[in-house]
């Protein structure tokens, strides 16, 4: 299946809004970062700090993802006071 993940922080900066992912039906969290790591390999040393969304609630990386989630990857992301 084809996923649209929205991105954000450092992500959203180099690639865009969103990116199109093809991924099994189902995939897991944890799967789906890494076939988006193997697509974008300068954000693989970022893996063990990215935060998946699903439906707007953080996901863990044994999660099931299915067709027509909503899917948002967010990076470790600091600033403020």
């Amino acid at each position: 299946m084809k996923i649209t993940i929205k991105l954000f922080a450092m992500l959203k900066e180099s690639l865009g809004e969103e990116v199109e992912l093809e991924v099994p039906d189902p995939v897991t969290v944890g799967r789906m970062l890494e076939l988006f790591c193997s697509e974008h390999p300068r954000f693989a040393p970022a893996l063990p700090s990215l935060k998946v969304a699903v439906d707007h609630v953080y996901a863990m990386n044994d999660e099931e993802i299915r067709a027509g989630q909503e899917v948002a990857i967010i990076p470790p992301v600091s600033g403020g006071r």
